[in-house]
């Protein structure tokens, strides 16, 4: 498949100039590897179709001297659906306009952004399929040309759907919010719904931003890995069915508090049945995040923020490990009935004083929390009393020199594997 890995820590910055094609395909650019930002840019193969909002025509074949119209209109043209297995599709600059598809590719088809290209859309959606590999796109309303209320990006919601991949790309309401009122915070977009059809999607290192909710997963098997979800007003990541995986992700900034308005009890990443109140939820993995409750002290129309909170279970064979959550809320770490589970070298912290320091705990409301192994973690205070079963030790109590020093590890580990920044060039934690 072409597309892009992650980067790991041994790659060293280079560059390889790939030779140009033929007529039918355009010139192929540098494959660099840039550690700081963590990318990979396979070359771009000969037979490419060249996508241009600028220059493009339905008519034309694609080539980089004839390319297609934006996203949007080739998708109007009927020109998407005729793509096939396997192929890859070049974006270039502009505003490639609100693009909704589907279609299912035994190889998937990839939709990427031109060496040094930042293509705009105002709105992602497939709706349906599978074989759909997209990275180095901008989408926010802010592109649109028509104003819309709905999730900024949808995966796989009305159809069954599987192998849908975000990566590498930037997600947000608008760009600048420094003069939002409480109001505005509460009605901005949300950034991502991987579709409640789906199963096996993707979102990777893509920043999520200003937004009401960052990411939710109401898709099977899926996995959200080395994004930064920063400034929002609900939930940072939701999780709802099974064997989902939320991986060495950066969740900081919520806004908005009940004082404000606002009766969402905001989490940095929630997890609840998505039919509540039926059945399980099983087999989900959260490793390596971080939770910064705010960075700037200076922060507007701020929240107290509720760190890892499952507290709809039953929760079935979770492993919880390596998250490092720095909150003013009681709730650092709290699954509830969980069963079977793991939660091991978790830390949480507050470096906000005030009453509420977290915890890391295992709570019941049906009376159902057994079997679980609670492991060296680190925390203001511990609380596993619902679970008669438990096997906990080596849990400790967390000083600010301890805490400190495990997030800027954490941060370093993060980046060592996705890079420094993200493609847009933000930090995930300000250096």
């Amino acid at each position: 498949m072409v597309g892009m890995r992650p980067l790991q820590p041994v790659l060293a910055v280079f560059a390889i100039v790939a030779a140009c094609g033929g007529s039918s395909g355009g010139p192929s650019g540098d494959d660099v590897i840039d550690v700081d930002a963590g990318v990979i840019e396979d070359p771009i193969p000969d037979d490419a179709i060249y996508l241009d909002p600028a220059t493009g025509s339905a008519t034309a074949p694609g080539t980089a001297e004839a390319p297609w119209p934006g996203l949007a209109d080739s998708i109007a043209a009927g020109l998407i659906a005729t793509v096939p297995d396997g192929k890859t599709l070049v974006l270039r600059d502009g505003n490639h306009g609100n693009a909704v598809f589907e279609g299912t590719h035994a190889t998937a088809v990839i939709i990427r952004a031109a060496p040094g290209a930042s293509p705009k859309l105002g709105r992602l959606e497939i709706r349906k399929g599978s074989g759909w590999h997209l990275r180095g796109l901008t989408i926010s309303p802010s592109f649109s040309a028509m104003p819309y209320t709905s999730v900024i990006v949808s995966l796989g919601e009305a159809g069954t759907s599987t192998d849908l991949v975000l990566e590498q790309s930037a997600v947000f309401d608008t760009a600048d919010t420094t003069t939002w009122t409480a109001a505005e915070w509460m009605a901005a977009h949300s950034g991502i719904l991987m579709g409640r059809n789906g199963t096996g999607l993707t979102v990777r290192t893509t920043h999520v931003y200003n937004v009401r909710f960052g990411i939710s997963i109401t898709s099977f098997d899926s996995t959200v890995e080395g994004n930064l979800v920063a400034n929002f007003s609900g939930d940072g990541i939701r999780v709802t069915r099974d064997g989902d995986k939320v991986i060495d992700n950066v969740i900081k900034n919520v806004y908005v508090s009940a004082a404000d308005g606002d009766d969402n009890h905001d989490d940095a990443i929630q997890c609840f049945l998505f039919n509540v109140g039926t059945g399980t939820v099983r087999d989900v993995t959260l490793r390596g995040n971080v939770v910064v409750n705010r960075e700037n002290a200076a922060q507007p129309l701020t929240n107290q923020l509720q760190g890892i909170g499952f507290f709809d279970g039953p929760l079935v064979n979770f492993v919880v490990e390596d998250n490092v959550v720095f909150v003013d809320h009681y709730h650092g770490v709290s699954l509830y009935d969980a069963q079977g589970s793991r939660i091991v070298n978790n830390l949480t912290y507050t470096r906000w004083g005030g009453a509420a320091h977290p915890w890391v705990m295992l709570g019941q409301k049906l009376g159902m929390a057994a079997g679980n192994v609670v492991h060296d973690n680190v925390a203001h205070s511990f609380d596993f009393a619902a679970d008669a079963t438990v096997d906990a030790a080596n849990n400790t109590i967390v000083t600010p020199a301890a805490a400190e020093a495990r997030l800027a590890a954490q941060v370093t580990a993060i980046e060592a594997t996705w890079g420094a920044t993200l493609r847009d060039g933000t930090h995930r934690l300000a250096p």
